[in-house]
């Protein structure tokens, strides 16, 4: 199993991108960037409100498209989700904040 680096948000707004791009596999070439297993964990008396995003664009930016998440939306608590098919990049976004913090991160079944 292999981890990204995590995000920790701890405002309003969008955190830092975590890049989705796997090594080469020796059985078909490219790993497919899917099979990732979601996992975000508020602080203890946390108050906010945020959303996984997602994305497949070929180089993720802040200004690209981005989409939410299909279960990870609106949580206002530790939530755990997947993603079952292709993407590249996957962020957090913060629309609501007073205090805490909410750590993402990201693991790929090998």
């Amino acid at each position: 199993m292999s981890a990204y680096p995590s995000v920790l948000a701890s405002g309003a707004g969008n955190s830092s991108i975590v890049v989705v791009n796997l090594p080469v596999s020796p059985y078909w070439g490219v790993t497919p960037n899917y099979a990732l297993g979601i996992i975000c964990t508020i602080s203890n008396g946390a108050n906010l409100t945020y959303t996984v995003q997602i994305t497949g664009d070929q180089v993720p930016s802040d200004q690209g498209n981005w989409n939410n998440h299909d279960t990870l939306v609106v949580r206002t608590s530790s939530a755990n989700g997947n993603i079952a098919f292709p993407i590249t990049g996957v962020r957090l976004n913060l629309s609501s904040w007073n205090s805490g913090s909410v750590n993402l991160a990201v693991v790929q079944w090998p």
